[in-house]
C-alpha cells in the first residue's frame, strides 16, 4: 500500500513591527489593570481613615482622688503602688487617682453595705500604708477618704492644717504596736485543777479561769503601757477571742525594750495556756483619729 506524504506544519510568521505593537498593547493593558487595583486599594485606605476620624472620640474616664495619708512635704515616699503627692505648705497628701465609677462618693456609700467588699478594701488600704517606706511620720487617713478633684485635696489640707501638723509632731519617732492575748481554756483549767486538787471538768473552774484571764490581761496591758507613750484597749472580754486586743504608741528607741517585755510576759504565762501575739510596727491607725473639718473636699 502507498503512504500519504506528511503535510508540512504550518508556521505563522508575524512581522517584527506587529510583535512590538502586541507587546506594547499588553503592557498598556497591564498598567491599566495595575492602576485600577492601586486605585481600589487607595480608595479603601482613604475611606478607612475618614471613618476613623469620624468616629466619636471616647471621653476620658472620670477619676477621683483617694487620699491615703499625710506626711511632711520634704519626705520622699516609696511604696508597692505609685502614689502622687499633692503639697500644701509644710504638708503633702499621698493620693492615688481611681475610677469614679468604683470610688465615687455615691458608689462608695452603696458599697459600704457589702461587708465582704468593705473588709477586702480595708485590708488593701492597710497593706498599702504599712508597705510605704519613708523617713518620717505618716498620718494615715481612714478608708474611703475621697476627693473629687485636686483642689478638694488642697482644701482638705488647708482646713485641717493645724491638726495635721500637731498630729505628725506627736507621731514623730514613734511606732504603733498591737497586742493580742488569747488563751487555751482547757489548759488553763487543768493548771487551776492541779492547784485546787480537783478535776479539770469541775464547773466551778470556769469562774476561776475567767478571774485569772482578767488579771493576766490587765497585768500585761499595764506592764506594756509603762513603755508606751500612749495606749488604748480595743477589746477586753474573757469570753471572746482574743481576750485582749490593745494598741500601743511606742518611741522608736523603746521598741526593743517593748518587744523584750512582751517576750518576758509570754514566758511567764505560757504554762497557763495564755498566749501573747505582738504585731507591728505599723502606721499609727489607732492614734491618728482626726475629726476632719468640713471643707470643699468630700470624705466618707
Amino acid at each position: 500500500m502507498g503512504t500519504n506524504p506528511e503535510k508540512p506544519a504550518l508556521r505563522w510568521c508575524f512581522p517584527e513591527e506587529e510583535i512590538l505593537q502586541l507587546t506594547e498593547a499588553s503592557r498598556q493593558e497591564a498598567l491599566a489593570q495595575a492602576r485600577a487595583l492601586l486605585k481600589q486599594w487607595w480608595l479603601e485606605a482613604i475611606l478607612e481613615q475618614i471613618a476613623w476620624h469620624l468616629e466619636p472620640t471616647p471621653a476620658p474616664e472620670a477619676q477621683v482622688y483617694y487620699v491615703y495619708g499625710i506626711t511632711w512635704a520634704d519626705l520622699s515616699v516609696q511604696g508597692p503602688e505609685p502614689l502622687e503627692v499633692i503639697p500644701f505648705r509644710n504638708l503633702q497628701a499621698l493620693v492615688r487617682r481611681v475610677p469614679a465609677r468604683e470610688y465615687g462618693l455615691d458608689v462608695l456609700r452603696r458599697r459600704l453595705q457589702d461587708t465582704a467588699w468593705v473588709h477586702e478594701q480595708l485590708r488593701a488600704h492597710h497593706r498599702l500604708l504599712a508597705a510605704l517606706q519613708l523617713e518620717g511620720p505618716l498620718l494615715p487617713l481612714r478608708f474611703g477618704t475621697i476627693c473629687p478633684e485636686k483642689a478638694h485635696v488642697e482644701a482638705l489640707l488647708e482646713a485641717n492644717y493645724e491638726d495635721f501638723c500637731a498630729t505628725l509632731a506627736l507621731l514623730h519617732g514613734r511606732q504603733e504596736w498591737t497586742l493580742r492575748l488569747g488563751a487555751d481554756r482547757a489548759r488553763l483549767k487543768e493548771a487551776i485543777a492541779l492547784v485546787h486538787e480537783t478535776q479539770p471538768d469541775d464547773p466551778s473552774l470556769e469562774a476561776e479561769a475567767d478571774r485569772l484571764l482578767q488579771m493576766a490581761a490587765e497585768h500585761c496591758h499595764q506592764t506594756l503601757s509603762t513603755l508606751a507613750d500612749r495606749s488604748e484597749i480595743h477589746q477586753l472580754d474573757v469570753r471572746q477571742r482574743p481576750v485582749l486586743r490593745a494598741a500601743y504608741l511606742v518611741a522608736t528607741d523603746q521598741a526593743d525594750a517593748f518587744r523584750n517585755r512582751v517576750a518576758s510576759l509570754q514566758r511567764a504565762y505560757q504554762t497557763l495556756g495564755i498566749r501573747l501575739q505582738l504585731e507591728g510596727p505599723s502606721p499609727p491607725f489607732n492614734f491618728a483619729r482626726l475629726h476632719l473639718e468640713e471643707a470643699p473636699a468630700a470624705a466618707l
